[in-house]
């Protein structure tokens, strides 16, 4: 028997650029920036990176998440992206597209450094997220997963559009997060087109580096 259609699409985008980010599909070179963006935003990161006995995490470590993360992207499973500045090639963050959400829908996802914040850059990415869910691969929903004590995540997903659906108690949907209630926010594709991310300048080109309509 066939396994259940999940939501995806076979010529996904590998390189997104808005008017201020290039959000690309990550590859070894790519270690030292996102070891450089972890190591310099210190506590605004802990929760998601740790520190290790030994300290920092290490950039072998970050290579080899790279290389899960590319992993994924490649097999058409989830879709992480890092994020950049265009002119300096300086990573910003990561964003993507997780599959947990179940059919026909998809989880977004996201962390930036310590100084890209304030500045609208994590909308701007989350927003081009929304509009590659919507428009490449064609859900029905997608799905805004933050902690009660994150603020500035759940003011974002009301921004983008998403609705308040409840208090999710006692959950834990990565290793490294931490065992605690997550604030469940959703939109549906009948209310995209009324949101900012549907206004969203964007281009998509595929693996082979072409433009996507």
């Amino acid at each position: 028997m066939s396994a259940p259609p999940t939501a995806g699409t076979p010529n996904p985008p590998y390189l997104l650029r808005t008017p201020r980010l290039i959000l690309r599909c990550q590859g070894p070179e790519d270690a030292v920036r996102r070891k450089d963006a972890v190591d310099s935003s210190g506590e605004h990161l802990a929760e998601m990176f740790p520190l290790t006995p030994e300290g920092p995490m290490t950039l072998e470590a970050h290579g080899v998440h790279i290389r899960r993360l590319r992993g994924l992207f490649d097999s058409n499973q989830d879709r992480g992206y890092g994020v950049f500045e265009p002119d300096t090639g300086r990573m910003l963050g990561e964003t993507g597209l997780l599959k947990r959400a179940g059919i026909d829908a998809l989880e977004i996802s996201y962390w930036f450094r310590r100084d890209a914040t304030g500045q609208g850059l994590a909308t701007e990415a989350a927003s081009a997220m929304v509009k590659t869910a919507f428009e490449f691969d064609k859900v029905k929903r997608m799905d805004l997963m933050c902690n009660p004590a994150n603020e500035r995540s759940a003011a974002m997903a009301r921004r983008l559009g998403f609705t308040f659906e409840g208090r999710l108690r006692d959950r834990q949907l990565a290793p490294h997060h931490s065992r605690s209630d997550l604030l469940c926010f959703t939109l549906l594709a009948a209310e995209y087109p009324r949101t900012q991310a549907s206004q969203l300048p964007l281009e998509a080109f595929d693996f082979l580096g072409r433009r996507l309509a």
